[in-house]
């Protein structure tokens, strides 16, 4: 059974660094969601962090650290809006790790009521891994019934380290009606379909991966909103569903301003359901602190007690002090 819950989890890690790993909370670093997110707060500038801890139960964990920093430059009505984003992917167990260090640069005008940005992202990858603590198919000695790393693997022209470039587009658009405020968006990420392997024979390029999203800030009352959240990625025969909503309580207080909590659920098409996440925060002063643990009930589940992941999530947003709206007075006679 241990062994099947290895294969079953190795096999989910593989698939995860060959393409991108994200994040339950994904509303709370939204330019690791979108390029043209950036900007899109009321403040003048913003720092998102997130750790995200999984699997432990395989004995090995994977941890996923996101760290960002986006700020607003007027240009009349309009913004330009630059951030940094970084992200760290280990999974100590075999030695892997990805780092990335991207820039993000988002347009922002407003047409009427109409809010529309446009967000462009690009930077390096990093890539190790350990071959040392790892087995190919060629080492599997049928007679012991194990894998022998002395008998030779057969892999040549391995390389244990690589970089590439990669860039990523996006779009938003939202308009508030009354109390109710839609958002949606979509971006393209890979667009240049970056060389992404550890073999220097046979090139195998990473495959673009498209996300649509789309949430809505419904303020039911004066002091109660409702928040759906829509999230729908797909790269070739990969998927990955999230739907779900919060609920927040907006509070009277000159520190506490707000508390929430919600249920998300990952799911796909034609697919079982992967994992039911509830989720609470508040908002303290300037900091937004959220927490959610995902409950595992895909088939997996029996082999790990149904546990899964652990996430924090800490966004501080620095207040704008400048008026949104000017008024000219002008003398009566």
């Amino acid at each position: 059974m241990r062994f099947i819950l290895l294969l079953l989890t190795f096999s989910f890690i593989t698939v995860g660094f060959g393409q991108d790993l994200h994040l339950s909370q994904f509303y709370t670093n939204k330019m690791n969601l979108n390029p043209a997110f950036s900007g899109r707060y009321d403040g003048t500038y913003q720092f998102s962090g997130n750790y995200r801890n999984q699997w432990r139960e395989a004995g090995t964990p994977l941890n996923t650290i996101f760290f960002s920093f986006d700020k607003h430059f007027f240009i009349h009505a309009d913004e330009l809006n630059v951030g940094i984003l970084f992200n760290d992917d280990q999974f100590a167990g075999y030695n892997q790790r990805t780092n990335k260090f991207l820039l993000n640069a988002s347009y922002t005008k407003r047409l009427g009521l109409n809010k529309l940005s446009a967000g462009i992202q690009m930077g390096v990858v990093l890539s190790s891994t350990d071959f040392s603590n790892q087995t190919f198919p060629n080492q599997w000695v049928y007679l012991n019934g194990e894998f022998d790393q002395n008998v030779q693997n057969g892999e040549t022209n391995l390389s244990a380290n690589q970089a590439y470039f990669d860039a990523n587009m996006g779009l938003v658009w939202s308009r508030k009606f009354n109390n109710i405020t839609p958002t949606v968006g979509f971006s393209v990420y890979h667009i240049n379909k970056p060389k992404d392997t550890y073999n220097e024979t046979y090139i195998e390029r990473l495959r673009m991966r498209k996300v649509f999203f789309t949430e809505v800030d419904w303020r039911i009352k004066n002091n109660l909103s409702i928040e759906p959240k829509f999230l729908y990625m797909w790269t070739t025969n990969a998927q990955d569903l999230i739907v779900g909503t919060n609920l927040k309580k907006h509070l009277n207080s000159k520190i506490i301003h707000h508390i929430y909590a919600g249920v998300m659920m990952r799911t796909g098409f034609s697919r079982n359901i992967d994992a039911i996440f509830p989720t609470i925060g508040f908002n303290i002063d300037k900091f937004d602190v959220g927490f959610s643990y995902d409950i595992n009930v895909s088939q997996l589940s029996q082999y790990n007690n149904s546990k899964s992941s652990l996430e924090w999530s800490v966004v501080y947003t620095f207040p704008m002090f400048n008026p949104k709206k000017l008024a000219i007075p002008c003398d009566r006679y």
